[in-house]
């Protein structure tokens, strides 16, 4: 291992010898902890039970290159929580999640074509299918090779993965990696239609293993697309948002889904503005056959802490779907601190039953409020206190009970982030 690391670091600085001369390199880092009091984080926490506290780190180290024709990217992460191991033990400990996050390369073939190969983040929009997933101590990125075409008001892009666990000889052995795809493909586009006007389409074939003793694929597709407003002489601005679903939901299950959400935000002064909002994920009715389901599946590579409350208490959908409606405001106190304050109502969008009892259809809401202060451009601090009010509807999908006995679900965090950087080779002075 340590001579694995040895040879990286050689690399890295022949890259920036070679650079000098024929590219531009930036050497850059991320140290952001996070330490969460976590009193019904995801699900109402039972009486009997105390609160947890926890304190998470995320550790980057960004590398990158661009040139003419060549642009490639390195990012070294470590992931763990304050305490998974003891004070002798190495970094590279199992318990953690030092490794690469991103390494990729991307070579312009001409004018506005490039090919881009490699570990990478993927981000459309506004990340509810794909998403880098900053908030997560992990994030979120693919193998994949990525062909791009971009020109003033338009962009496509075409993806494709295909997954092994190892490799194989033969294609024999069932891939079992949770949450992951054995194929993937997407398809990208985006089109201005006007000054600060974007429609974009999106379309993602997903193929899975049936099982380890089939190991012929199903597959579930998505597609739809955006229409964003986003014009800073505007005051107004929104997001419309539609997806469709259809394939198979698991290897026995067809299905049949779909996602209607709507966001809108308007500035009412320099300090003060507001928006609000709706998400509709489709569900199933209690009566549908077991071997269909019109339940919206979110797919896992897109951000949770973005929608729906930052307690994540629907990252995982009801099999009744979901509808939320939310409002709330944003705050600039100072050049400095800011605020967002949201509330949030959920409820189902189809009735539905656990076991033989019908579930209450309101599902509670909650209250996220968050302060943000910026000490510099390289660090800055985030604090956040969420709660959410609890209906027998939220018991009985969490509990499958209404007479368990709750603490008031609570969550509060402390974030630090800071990014400096290390490196940025100087710019050479053209000759005249």
């Amino acid at each position: 291992m340590r001579k694995g690391y040895t040879l990286v670091i050689f690399g890295l600085l022949l890259l920036l010898s070679f650079s000098e001369s024929y590219g531009q390199t930036t050497i850059d880092a991320e140290f952001r902890p996070r330490s969460e009091f976590r009193q019904g984080f995801n699900q109402p926490l039972a009486d009997t039970l105390n609160p947890a506290f926890v304190t998470m780190q995320r550790t980057r180290l960004n590398f990158n290159y661009k040139s003419g024709i060549v642009s490639a990217r390195l990012v070294l992460q470590d992931s763990r929580i304050f305490g998974e191991t003891d004070t002798k033990q190495p970094a590279t400990a199992t318990s953690g999640s030092l490794g690469i996050y991103e390494a990729w390369a991307e070579l312009l073939l001409y004018s506005g074509t490039t090919f881009k190969i490699g570990r990478q983040g993927v981000q459309f929009e506004d990340g509810r299918l794909f998403s880098l997933s900053p908030w997560s101590n992990t994030g979120n990125a693919h193998d994949l090779a990525q062909l791009r075409y971009f020109a003033p008001g338009f962009d496509v892009q075409l993806g494709y993965a295909y997954n092994n666990q190892k490799a194989y000889n033969a294609d024999t052995s069932y891939y079992s990696i949770s949450k992951m795809y054995k194929q993937l493909a997407f398809l990208h586009l985006t089109k201005t239609i006007a000054s600060g006007l974007d429609l974009s389409l999106l379309g993602v074939d997903e193929g899975y293993m049936k099982s380890n003793t089939d190991l012929s694929l199903y597959y579930r597709y998505t597609t739809g697309g955006n229409l964003q407003l986003k014009n800073e002489k505007l005051p107004i601005g929104f997001l419309l948002t539609s997806y469709f679903q259809f394939g198979k939901s698991t290897p026995t299950v067809d299905l049949d889904a779909y996602l209607l959400a709507i966001k809108t935000n308007y500035i009412f002064t320099d300090k003060i503005g507001g928006l609000a909002g709706v998400d509709y994920y489709s569900g199933s009715e209690s009566t549908l056959a077991t071997t269909k389901t019109n339940t919206f599946n979110k797919l896992p590579y897109g951000v949770n802490h973005t929608f729906n409350g930052y307690m994540e208490y629907w990252a995982t959908l009801p099999n009744g779907g979901l509808v939320n409606y939310f409002g709330g405001v944003n705050l600039k106190l100072s050049k400095k601190l800011s605020s967002d304050i949201t509330y949030y109502g959920f409820s189902l969008a189809e009735s539905m039953k656990v076991g033989t009892t019908q579930v209450q259809k309101n599902l509670g809401s909650e209250l996220d409020i968050a302060l943000n202060y910026k000490f510099s451009g390289e660090t800055a601090i985030q604090f956040a206190w969420c709660g959410y009010f609890v209906t027998d509807g939220t018991k009985m999908l969490k509990y499958k009970s209404t007479a368990v006995d709750t603490k008031f679900p609570q969550y509060a965090y402390l974030m630090l982030t800071i990014r400096p950087q290390f490196y940025k080779m100087p710019e050479v002075a053209e000759s005249k």
